[in-house]
Formats: C-alpha cells, structure tokens, sequence
C-alpha cells in the first residue's frame, strides 16, 4: 500500500510540476507581448481643413430723420418682415418712413405719439438673406486659404447644423486679433479678415452670433486613409505598425493631405493593411501583439 500511495504522490508532484512548467513558460512567452488595439486602413474622401473663428454680420439700416415730430402710427413691429418701399410709420401726416431694403423690423425706438428727437434713430431694419461670417484666419494659415474655398459654418447654438457657403474676400494685410470685437493687448497674434457668402439658407444664425468656420482648401476622393492614432515618427520618418499574424512591422509611408483625424497614405501601405492605433510608444519592429477586445 506504501507503495501504491508513494507513487499517486510521485504522479500529483509530476503533474504540478508539469503545470508550473506550463504557466511559467506561457508567462515568458507572454511578457513581451503588447496588447493593442488596431484599425483598417481604408479608401475614403479627405479634406484638409483651416478652422476659423467669426461673426456674423449683415446690412443694417438705421432709419432716423433730420428733422422732429410725432409718431402717428406704426404699419410693423419688432420681428416683422418687410419688403423694400414699405410704409414702416408716419408722423406728423406728412412724412413717411420707408424700408430702404428686404429684411426685418429689428429695433422700433418710438412708441405711437411720442415725440421723435432729430437725427435720432427710428427703427433698425436688417437683411438676414444677405448676412456673412466676418472672420479671422490665423496668419499661420493663411497661405492656404483662397478665394472660392468652400466652408463649413457651425454655431454652439444649432449643433447639429451645418451651413454652406464660400470665402468672398481676404484683407491684403494682417491685423491683431480681436475678441469680442476688441484686441487683446496680452496675445499680439496676427490675423487675416475675410468674408464668407451664404451658399443655402441659413435664416436661423442671427447678426452678431458667434460662429465656427471650416474652410475647406484640399479635398480629394478615393485616396488611403491613416487613422492619426497610428502614426509615429522614427529617423524624421512617418511610419506605422502594419499586422501580420501575431507581430507588427515598422512601414515607412509617405504623407499628403492630412485632415483633423486621418492622413493620405501617397504611398508605402495598401487598402486592407491593418494598423496599430494605441500602445505604440511599446512597440518595436517585429514586437508580438495581441489584440485588444472591444
């Protein structure tokens, strides 16, 4: 019996063992091992895009009079359309104030019968079909930027919109930058003004609301896109870590157009190839990885 014990305890020591051996050696196997996350890299559109900060403006009428009186009645009131030639109010009987243009009673200043000041302002009209961004390009930027780019207009107000239009007009020369429509003395950057026209409808952005331009100034179809998560830089080199079964390789590849999350592979990477995009400070070349699950 001694024996028989001596030996099933001989067999648990030798499958310990034997399992310690295992989980050692998967251990070792496993310590360089760097786990990752990847993406495909895939053809789509690009754009390179200059990020602007603007306001927007219109045509403003201020309607007043030389001369004093008391207002008889009102045709409008605040909020009104109206078309060019209306009757806006009369006074006195004999003197007529007529909308000098389309747009909107944006300001009445005088109640009915009440005693007009001369040279004061009477009612404000605005034309919001004909509004623009004013704009300031970072001075960085601007060899880019041309006349005819097409912009994406964004407001905090209305996130889930986008308005169309194009820049009309560059300033020949730089200015300091404003905010809020003054300079700041403590940040002396340079700016370029420009104007962008409305290309669709936009009646929901009001004068003076501050607005996000994205002016469009590269954009090609069909071309490779690299994730920016994926690239770093070796020997003044932009690579990535192109998979291939459990291990990455170090790819050189030449950049074009790069945009806020991606760049244009020129060359040196294939659609299909699949990158790492994360971790890659613990990656080398021919590094083991193991894929994160998501």
């Amino acid at each position: 019996m001694k024996k028989v014990r001596d030996g099933k305890w001989f067999s648990v020591l030798i499958i310990a063992v034997i399992i310690l051996a295992v989980y050692i050696g998967i251990k070792w196997w496993n310590k360089d091992v760097v786990t990752i996350k990847a993406a495909q890299i895939t053809p789509g559109q690009i754009e390179a895009v200059v990020s602007a900060s603007g306001v927007i403006d219109a045509p403003v009428y201020e309607l007043g009079s030389r001369v004093g009186g008391r207002i008889a009645f009102w045709n409008v009131e605040e909020g009104d359309m109206v078309q060019k030639g209306a009757t806006l109010a009369e006074y006195d009987d004999t003197t007529r104030i007529v909308a000098p243009a389309n747009g909107v009673v944006a300001k009445v200043n005088y109640d009915e019968g009440e005693t007009v000041v001369p040279g004061s302002n009477i009612v404000t009209i605005v034309n919001y079909k004909n509004s623009w961004v004013d704009a300031q390009i970072d001075e960085i930027d601007i060899a880019d930027v041309k006349l005819g780019d097409q912009v994406k207009v964004s407001s905090d107000v209305y996130p889930d919109k986008i308005f169309s239009g194009e820049v009309t007009w560059i300033a020949p020369l730089a200015e300091l930058r404003k905010v809020g429509g003054r300079i700041k003395i403590d940040e002396e950057s340079y700016v370029f003004p420009c104007k962008i026209k409305f290309l669709g409808d936009h009646s929901d952005l009001k004068v003076n609301m501050s607005v996000n331009a994205d002016i469009i100034t590269k954009q090609k179809e069909g071309v490779l896109l690299v994730p920016r998560e994926a690239i770093a830089t070796k020997d003044d080199a932009s690579i990535v870590y192109r998979l291939k079964g459990n291990r990455v390789y170090e790819t050189k590849f030449e950049i074009g157009i790069r945009s806020f999350s991606s760049v244009e592979a020129l060359s040196g990477l294939s659609g299909g190839d699949t990158v790492a995009i994360s971790n890659l400070s613990k990656l080398k070349d021919k590094a083991r990885i193991k894929i994160e699950r998501q």
